[in-house]
């Protein structure tokens, strides 16, 4: 029962509104007016307090349902990322492009183009279904912001589904939890070319923790990584200061811990390693690691009412769904960690985050379908 075209045209619409991470106003003011006109009590949370945005926070809307049930929710993203300014689809060939010139914006406009449009075949057509609760979330693409600021108190359900990724046959149910590494390494300033003997090289500090760190793979569900480095001014100076960001991640919290330690181990072997006395002192590295959580673990159970739901209804459209389990971090992350179990399906974009990105305009249908059946007959 979804109508294709209103479906694209609201598509269409969507992904020509310029609103990148942090500028996501315009979209939450269209996706709030579009949420009313189909019959949904909307609000905003005050999550855009909670980091720099123009926007007021992630928009929350419900509708009654007209079955008891637990509410069922549906998730997506407001922001995109850049160049998005200007967007001009082109519609050819079975699928949606952008004119090169920015990317298309799929990615999530898509997704939220499906709830638009599934909420309003379900009013239009008196189609019994639960409450419905939509969550549409600020800033993912710079770091899920908006899902930390979240009010999960706004939220009656904890089930549902986040429309944000490529194939509809595969639901994304299991990411690593994140850590961030910030380090501070200080040195010992001293003329390199006239007495360098007199200095301790941060540089050389972080280098010899580094050489002795594992890093990269770790095991099949762990991996670290170091990718940013700042320090120094002059090539005549030892560099007296250094910092670092890095981070760890792994869908196993055991390993994960192991490899925090790991690491905070390693440096405080470089702060002993360089000491030494200097005109008759001691005087060492000094290494401060701050450890702080990026995001928790996703790890939805496969063998739950919710899984064997989404299955048994994709089954009805030729879909026979995978679960994967991703080495990325998710909105679904952050939401996890406040108590909502919501895997991610794919929706039909290819390319994201490029000026090649394009919509698989079979597969963006009948992922719509599919949405429409799942939460139709969702019943708990």
């Amino acid at each position: 029962m979804i109508n294709y075209k209103r479906l694209m045209d609201t598509f269409l619409e969507l992904a020509k509104v310029e609103a990148p991470s942090y500028e996501e106003l315009p979209m939450q003011l269209l996706a709030e007016k579009k949420l009313k006109a189909i019959g949904c009590k909307v609000s905003t949370d005050n999550a855009g307090k909670t980091f720099k945005t123009n926007a007021k926070g992630n928009v929350i809307a419900s509708l009654p349902g007209t079955i008891k049930s637990a509410p069922f929710i549906l998730g997506a993203h407001l922001d995109s990322v850049k160049p998005c300014k200007g967007v001009r689809p082109v519609v050819k060939d079975g699928k949606v492009a952008s004119d090169g010139s920015t990317i298309l914006s799929a990615d999530d406009r898509a997704g939220i183009a499906i709830i638009l449009e599934v909420i309003q075949t379900l009013k239009e057509n008196e189609i019994p279904h639960p409450p419905i609760e939509v969550l549409l979330t600020l800033c993912e693409e710079a770091g899920m912001y908006g899902a930390k600021g979240l009010d999960a108190s706004k939220l009656k359900g904890r089930e549902g589904l986040l429309l944000d990724s490529n194939d509809n046959d595969t639901l994304v149910v299991q990411a690593p939890a994140s850590v961030q590494f910030n380090v501070e390494i200080t040195g010992l300033a001293a003329h390199a070319g006239v007495e360098p003997e007199k200095g301790i090289s941060a540089l050389e500090a972080a280098a010899y923790a580094l050489s002795i760190m594992k890093l990269g793979r770790i095991d099949p569900l762990t991996v670290a990584n170091f990718g940013v480095v700042n320090g120094g001014s002059s090539t005549n100076v030892v560099m007296p200061s250094l910092t670092l960001k890095g981070e760890a991640r792994s869908r196993n919290m055991a390993s994960l811990k192991k490899q925090i330690k790991h690491m905070q181990d390693c440096f405080k072997k470089a702060e002993k390693k360089f000491t030494k006395k200097i005109n008759g002192k001691t005087v060492k590295a000094v290494i401060d690691v701050k450890v702080t959580e990026k995001y928790p673990m996703l790890n939805i159970p496969l063998k739950s009412y919710l899984m064997n739901h989404i299955i048994e209804q994709a089954k009805k459209h030729g879909v026979k769904m995978h679960t994967h389990s991703s080495g990325g971090g998710y909105d679904a992350n952050i939401l996890s960690g406040k108590g909502f179990l919501m895997p991610i399906i794919g929706i039909g974009y290819r390319a994201p985050h490029t000026l090649g990105e394009w919509l698989d305009i079979k597969i963006f249908n009948q992922t719509a379908d599919m949405v429409l059946d799942i939460v139709r007959n969702y019943k708990k």
